[in-house]
Protein backbone atom coordinates (compact mmCIF):
# COMPACT_ATOMS: atom_id res chain seq x y z
CA UNK A 1 0.00 0.00 0.00
CA UNK A 2 1.84 2.82 -1.31
CA UNK A 3 1.15 6.15 0.96
CA UNK A 4 1.82 10.17 0.55
CA UNK A 5 1.10 12.61 2.95
CA UNK A 6 0.74 16.22 2.06
CA UNK A 7 1.28 18.90 4.89
CA UNK A 8 1.23 23.02 4.56
CA UNK A 9 3.03 22.98 7.52
CA UNK A 10 4.41 22.07 10.67
CA UNK A 11 1.67 24.06 12.86
CA UNK A 12 -1.10 23.35 10.33
CA UNK A 13 -0.53 19.43 11.24
CA UNK A 14 0.05 20.34 14.94
CA UNK A 15 -3.33 22.25 14.91
CA UNK A 16 -4.79 19.18 13.38
CA UNK A 17 -3.60 16.61 15.95
CA UNK A 18 -4.48 18.90 18.35
CA UNK A 19 -8.63 18.68 17.09
CA UNK A 20 -8.17 14.16 17.62
CA UNK A 21 -7.62 13.90 21.11
CA UNK A 22 -3.61 14.09 20.08
CA UNK A 23 -3.73 10.86 18.25
CA UNK A 24 -2.15 11.64 14.70
CA UNK A 25 -4.78 9.44 13.23
CA UNK A 26 -4.36 12.00 9.38
CA UNK A 27 -0.59 10.01 9.11
CA UNK A 28 -1.94 6.42 8.71
CA UNK A 29 -5.53 4.62 8.23
CA UNK A 30 -4.42 1.34 8.39
CA UNK A 31 -6.76 -1.71 8.05
CA UNK A 32 -4.22 -3.86 6.29
CA UNK A 33 -4.17 -6.58 9.39
CA UNK A 34 -8.54 -6.75 8.82
CA UNK A 35 -9.07 -8.63 5.12
CA UNK A 36 -12.42 -9.50 6.10
CA UNK A 37 -15.48 -6.61 4.76
CA UNK A 38 -18.66 -6.97 6.43
CA UNK A 39 -22.02 -5.84 4.27
CA UNK A 40 -25.08 -4.07 6.21
CA UNK A 41 -28.78 -5.54 5.43
CA UNK A 42 -30.43 -2.84 7.48
CA UNK A 43 -33.03 -1.01 4.81
CA UNK A 44 -31.86 2.16 3.44
CA UNK A 45 -27.91 0.55 4.38
CA UNK A 46 -27.36 -1.81 2.27
CA UNK A 47 -24.80 -0.61 -0.25
CA UNK A 48 -22.80 -0.20 2.74
CA UNK A 49 -19.36 -2.29 2.74
CA UNK A 50 -17.84 -1.90 5.99
CA UNK A 51 -14.70 -3.08 8.21
CA UNK A 52 -14.04 -2.38 11.89
CA UNK A 53 -11.13 -2.00 13.79
CA UNK A 54 -11.81 -1.60 17.82
CA UNK A 55 -12.76 2.37 17.76
CA UNK A 56 -12.05 2.74 13.97
CA UNK A 57 -14.47 1.82 10.80
CA UNK A 58 -13.86 2.64 7.14
CA UNK A 59 -17.03 2.36 5.03
CA UNK A 60 -17.02 1.61 1.80
CA UNK A 61 -20.68 2.76 -0.25
CA UNK A 62 -21.00 1.06 -3.71
CA UNK A 63 -23.91 -0.85 -5.45
CA UNK A 64 -22.55 -4.21 -6.12
CA UNK A 65 -25.91 -5.67 -6.35
CA UNK A 66 -26.12 -3.61 -9.63
CA UNK A 67 -22.85 -3.37 -10.55
CA UNK A 68 -22.14 -7.45 -10.52
CA UNK A 69 -25.55 -8.38 -11.10
CA UNK A 70 -24.40 -10.37 -14.28
CA UNK A 71 -22.76 -13.02 -13.17
CA UNK A 72 -20.23 -13.82 -15.66
CA UNK A 73 -19.14 -10.44 -14.95
CA UNK A 74 -15.95 -10.70 -13.47
CA UNK A 75 -14.23 -7.00 -12.80
CA UNK A 76 -15.78 -3.32 -12.88
CA UNK A 77 -13.96 0.06 -12.06
CA UNK A 78 -16.18 2.62 -10.14
CA UNK A 79 -15.24 6.18 -10.13
CA UNK A 80 -15.83 7.51 -6.18
CA UNK A 81 -17.54 10.68 -7.15
CA UNK A 82 -18.63 11.17 -3.09
CA UNK A 83 -22.38 10.54 -3.70
CA UNK A 84 -23.30 7.15 -5.73
CA UNK A 85 -19.59 5.75 -4.17
CA UNK A 86 -17.98 7.06 -1.66
CA UNK A 87 -15.45 5.97 0.78
CA UNK A 88 -15.38 7.22 4.59
CA UNK A 89 -12.82 6.84 7.83
CA UNK A 90 -14.32 7.26 11.20
CA UNK A 91 -13.06 7.08 14.59
CA UNK A 92 -15.66 7.05 17.52
CA UNK A 93 -15.34 7.46 20.99
CA UNK A 94 -15.22 3.97 22.69
CA UNK A 95 -14.98 0.35 21.02
CA UNK A 96 -17.90 -0.10 18.26
CA UNK A 97 -20.05 -2.91 16.76
CA UNK A 98 -21.99 -4.04 13.63
CA UNK A 99 -25.05 -1.82 15.12
CA UNK A 100 -23.06 1.20 15.62
CA UNK A 101 -22.65 0.93 11.11
CA UNK A 102 -25.54 -0.24 10.01
CA UNK A 103 -28.51 0.44 12.51
CA UNK A 104 -30.57 3.72 11.28
CA UNK A 105 -31.14 6.38 13.57
CA UNK A 106 -27.59 4.96 14.82
CA UNK A 107 -26.94 4.48 18.41
CA UNK A 108 -26.31 7.64 20.44
CA UNK A 109 -23.45 5.46 22.20
CA UNK A 110 -20.32 5.47 20.53
CA UNK A 111 -20.33 8.41 18.69
CA UNK A 112 -18.32 9.74 15.96
CA UNK A 113 -15.40 11.69 16.68
CA UNK A 114 -13.53 11.94 13.64
CA UNK A 115 -14.98 11.65 10.15
CA UNK A 116 -12.59 11.84 6.93
CA UNK A 117 -14.42 11.28 3.24
CA UNK A 118 -12.35 10.36 0.17
CA UNK A 119 -12.16 13.14 -2.12
CA UNK A 120 -13.66 12.18 -5.37
CA UNK A 121 -11.54 11.26 -7.91
CA UNK A 122 -10.26 7.57 -6.95
CA UNK A 123 -11.32 4.45 -8.07
CA UNK A 124 -13.15 1.58 -6.50
CA UNK A 125 -12.40 -1.63 -8.14
CA UNK A 126 -14.84 -4.68 -7.87
CA UNK A 127 -13.31 -8.42 -8.48
CA UNK A 128 -15.33 -11.08 -8.55
CA UNK A 129 -13.32 -13.79 -6.92
CA UNK A 130 -14.55 -17.70 -6.87
CA UNK A 131 -12.85 -20.17 -4.46
CA UNK A 132 -13.22 -24.16 -5.37
CA UNK A 133 -12.76 -26.44 -2.13
CA UNK A 134 -13.22 -30.88 -2.66
CA UNK A 135 -14.94 -32.30 0.16
CA UNK A 136 -14.35 -36.11 1.45
CA UNK A 137 -18.22 -37.11 0.38
CA UNK A 138 -17.35 -36.28 -2.98
CA UNK A 139 -19.40 -32.92 -2.74
CA UNK A 140 -17.86 -29.60 -4.17
CA UNK A 141 -17.25 -26.14 -1.99
CA UNK A 142 -17.86 -22.45 -3.71
CA UNK A 143 -17.50 -19.53 -1.94
CA UNK A 144 -18.46 -16.46 -3.70
CA UNK A 145 -16.38 -13.03 -2.76
CA UNK A 146 -16.33 -9.11 -3.85
CA UNK A 147 -12.62 -8.34 -3.78
CA UNK A 148 -12.11 -4.84 -3.36
CA UNK A 149 -9.46 -2.17 -4.50
CA UNK A 150 -8.91 1.24 -3.72
CA UNK A 151 -6.82 3.21 -6.39
CA UNK A 152 -5.43 6.61 -5.85
CA UNK A 153 -7.73 7.77 -2.83
CA UNK A 154 -7.18 10.81 -1.26
CA UNK A 155 -8.66 11.42 1.99
CA UNK A 156 -8.12 15.06 2.53
CA UNK A 157 -8.84 17.51 6.05
CA UNK A 158 -7.61 20.89 6.42
CA UNK A 159 -3.91 21.27 5.19
CA UNK A 160 -3.37 17.67 5.29
CA UNK A 161 -3.76 14.97 2.28
CA UNK A 162 -3.10 11.37 2.58
CA UNK A 163 -3.02 9.77 -0.51
CA UNK A 164 -2.86 5.70 -1.61
CA UNK A 165 -2.31 4.87 -4.63
CA UNK A 166 -3.29 1.44 -4.12
CA UNK A 167 -4.82 0.32 -1.25
CA UNK A 168 -6.73 -3.49 -0.51
CA UNK A 169 -9.38 -2.76 0.94
CA UNK A 170 -10.71 -6.42 1.53
CA UNK A 171 -13.64 -9.74 0.50
CA UNK A 172 -16.98 -9.52 1.02
CA UNK A 173 -18.51 -13.22 1.27
CA UNK A 174 -21.70 -12.91 -0.62
CA UNK A 175 -22.34 -16.85 -1.31
CA UNK A 176 -21.79 -19.97 -0.52
CA UNK A 177 -22.64 -22.73 -2.35
CA UNK A 178 -22.16 -27.05 -1.94
CA UNK A 179 -22.34 -28.91 -5.22
CA UNK A 180 -23.33 -32.40 -4.36
CA UNK A 181 -22.77 -34.00 -7.42
CA UNK A 182 -25.02 -37.32 -5.78
CA UNK A 183 -27.64 -39.03 -7.96
CA UNK A 184 -28.36 -42.52 -6.20
CA UNK A 185 -30.99 -43.22 -4.26
CA UNK A 186 -30.70 -42.27 -0.66
CA UNK A 187 -30.18 -46.08 -0.30
CA UNK A 188 -27.33 -45.80 -2.75
CA UNK A 189 -29.63 -47.60 -5.37
CA UNK A 190 -29.37 -46.41 -8.67
CA UNK A 191 -32.04 -44.03 -10.62
CA UNK A 192 -33.25 -44.84 -13.88
CA UNK A 193 -31.65 -42.07 -16.37
CA UNK A 194 -33.98 -39.72 -18.34
CA UNK A 195 -33.43 -39.75 -21.74
CA UNK A 196 -33.48 -35.81 -23.73
CA UNK A 197 -32.24 -35.89 -27.47
CA UNK A 198 -29.60 -37.48 -27.49
CA UNK A 199 -28.63 -37.25 -24.11
CA UNK A 200 -29.52 -38.73 -20.98
CA UNK A 201 -30.10 -36.57 -17.52
CA UNK A 202 -29.60 -37.84 -14.09
CA UNK A 203 -31.63 -35.41 -11.87
CA UNK A 204 -30.95 -35.41 -8.11
CA UNK A 205 -32.75 -32.44 -5.80
CA UNK A 206 -31.61 -29.21 -7.82
CA UNK A 207 -29.11 -30.83 -9.73
CA UNK A 208 -29.27 -32.27 -12.87
CA UNK A 209 -25.80 -33.88 -14.69
CA UNK A 210 -26.55 -34.07 -19.20
CA UNK A 211 -24.21 -36.72 -21.47
CA UNK A 212 -24.46 -36.81 -24.33
CA UNK A 213 -25.03 -40.49 -25.07
CA UNK A 214 -27.18 -42.24 -27.77
CA UNK A 215 -28.56 -45.60 -27.57
CA UNK A 216 -25.93 -46.44 -30.41
CA UNK A 217 -23.62 -46.25 -27.59
CA UNK A 218 -25.20 -49.05 -25.32
CA UNK A 219 -23.54 -51.93 -25.54
CA UNK A 220 -25.72 -55.01 -26.99
CA UNK A 221 -24.33 -58.09 -24.37
CA UNK A 222 -23.43 -57.98 -21.28
CA UNK A 223 -20.17 -56.60 -20.47
CA UNK A 224 -16.97 -58.69 -18.48
CA UNK A 225 -15.41 -55.08 -18.36
CA UNK A 226 -16.77 -51.41 -18.94
CA UNK A 227 -17.20 -50.34 -22.16
CA UNK A 228 -15.04 -46.43 -21.86
CA UNK A 229 -16.08 -43.59 -23.95
CA UNK A 230 -14.06 -40.70 -23.95
CA UNK A 231 -15.62 -37.42 -23.39
CA UNK A 232 -14.81 -34.69 -26.28
CA UNK A 233 -16.48 -31.70 -27.56
CA UNK A 234 -19.06 -33.42 -29.41
CA UNK A 235 -19.42 -35.99 -26.18
CA UNK A 236 -19.56 -33.76 -23.44
CA UNK A 237 -21.15 -33.67 -19.69
CA UNK A 238 -22.86 -31.16 -18.61
CA UNK A 239 -23.63 -30.01 -14.64
CA UNK A 240 -26.30 -27.39 -13.84
CA UNK A 241 -27.70 -26.36 -10.26
CA UNK A 242 -30.91 -24.59 -10.05
CA UNK A 243 -31.49 -22.44 -7.22
CA UNK A 244 -35.21 -24.18 -6.04
CA UNK A 245 -35.07 -28.17 -5.80
CA UNK A 246 -37.59 -29.87 -7.26
CA UNK A 247 -36.94 -29.90 -10.71
CA UNK A 248 -38.20 -32.84 -13.35
CA UNK A 249 -36.88 -34.25 -16.34
CA UNK A 250 -39.32 -31.93 -18.79
CA UNK A 251 -38.45 -28.97 -17.44
CA UNK A 252 -34.44 -29.40 -17.68
CA UNK A 253 -35.09 -31.05 -21.39
CA UNK A 254 -37.07 -28.03 -22.71
CA UNK A 255 -35.02 -25.14 -20.99
CA UNK A 256 -31.11 -24.85 -21.59
CA UNK A 257 -30.95 -21.82 -19.07
CA UNK A 258 -33.54 -20.86 -16.12
CA UNK A 259 -36.71 -22.91 -15.63
CA UNK A 260 -39.64 -20.39 -16.17
CA UNK A 261 -42.10 -19.92 -13.42
CA UNK A 262 -45.81 -18.90 -13.60
CA UNK A 263 -44.38 -15.29 -13.12
CA UNK A 264 -41.28 -13.58 -12.93
CA UNK A 265 -41.24 -13.88 -9.10
CA UNK A 266 -40.98 -17.70 -9.17
CA UNK A 267 -38.48 -18.51 -12.18
CA UNK A 268 -35.94 -21.34 -10.88
CA UNK A 269 -32.79 -19.76 -12.04
CA UNK A 270 -29.81 -21.81 -13.58
CA UNK A 271 -27.08 -20.43 -11.27
CA UNK A 272 -24.44 -23.18 -11.86
CA UNK A 273 -23.07 -24.90 -15.24
CA UNK A 274 -19.92 -26.64 -15.69
CA UNK A 275 -18.97 -28.30 -18.80
CA UNK A 276 -16.79 -31.06 -18.70
CA UNK A 277 -14.57 -32.21 -22.17
CA UNK A 278 -12.31 -34.60 -20.43
CA UNK A 279 -12.98 -37.80 -18.63
CA UNK A 280 -14.49 -40.76 -19.75
CA UNK A 281 -18.32 -42.25 -19.74
CA UNK A 282 -17.68 -45.71 -18.22
CA UNK A 283 -20.65 -48.72 -19.12
CA UNK A 284 -21.18 -51.44 -17.13
CA UNK A 285 -23.86 -53.99 -18.92
CA UNK A 286 -25.68 -57.17 -17.03
CA UNK A 287 -28.89 -58.78 -18.00
CA UNK A 288 -31.41 -58.64 -15.31
CA UNK A 289 -32.98 -62.11 -14.09
CA UNK A 290 -36.73 -62.19 -13.92
CA UNK A 291 -38.26 -63.90 -10.78
CA UNK A 292 -38.99 -66.89 -12.86
CA UNK A 293 -35.43 -67.32 -13.41
CA UNK A 294 -35.48 -66.13 -17.27
CA UNK A 295 -33.09 -63.34 -18.80
CA UNK A 296 -34.95 -60.10 -18.54
CA UNK A 297 -34.00 -56.84 -20.02
CA UNK A 298 -30.18 -55.42 -20.49
CA UNK A 299 -29.31 -52.87 -17.40
CA UNK A 300 -26.63 -50.57 -18.34
CA UNK A 301 -24.88 -48.91 -15.21
CA UNK A 302 -23.76 -45.66 -16.31
CA UNK A 303 -20.74 -44.03 -14.24
CA UNK A 304 -18.58 -40.29 -15.42
CA UNK A 305 -14.67 -41.13 -14.63
CA UNK A 306 -11.75 -39.00 -14.53
CA UNK A 307 -13.92 -36.20 -15.22
CA UNK A 308 -12.73 -32.48 -15.68
CA UNK A 309 -15.32 -30.02 -15.02
CA UNK A 310 -14.59 -26.12 -16.63
CA UNK A 311 -17.42 -23.39 -15.21
CA UNK A 312 -18.89 -21.60 -17.65
CA UNK A 313 -17.51 -17.90 -18.52
CA UNK A 314 -14.81 -19.07 -15.61
CA UNK A 315 -12.15 -21.21 -17.50
CA UNK A 316 -9.36 -21.29 -14.67
CA UNK A 317 -12.03 -23.00 -12.24
CA UNK A 318 -12.10 -26.53 -12.60
CA UNK A 319 -13.64 -29.46 -11.13
CA UNK A 320 -12.34 -32.99 -10.96
CA UNK A 321 -14.21 -35.66 -10.10
CA UNK A 322 -12.81 -39.54 -10.35
CA UNK A 323 -16.29 -41.04 -10.25
CA UNK A 324 -19.56 -40.02 -9.99
CA UNK A 325 -22.35 -42.78 -10.33
CA UNK A 326 -25.03 -41.36 -12.86
CA UNK A 327 -27.42 -44.24 -12.91
CA UNK A 328 -28.75 -46.46 -15.33
CA UNK A 329 -30.67 -47.53 -18.24
CA UNK A 330 -33.02 -50.23 -18.83
CA UNK A 331 -32.61 -51.40 -22.55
Amino acid sequence: MKKVIFTLSFAALTLLSACNDGDLVYNDIDFSKNTTVNKCSTTGAEKVHYKIQDKEALLLLIDTNNLMADPTTKLVDTPIDGTNTSLEYRKYSDKLSQENICKIPAPAFPNVTTSIHASPGGTVRTERVIHVKENANNSSGLTYQYAFTLLNVNFQEGDTNIKYDKMFFGTYTYDARTLDFKFTNTDNTLKELNSCNDQYIALSDKEALFINLSLADLPTEETTTAKIINLGQDKTATFKQYRKAGINIDQVCANSGNIPGSNDNNINHLQELWIANEGQISINSRRAILGNGEEGKLIHEITLVNALFIKDQFADKVIQKNNIILGQIAQ
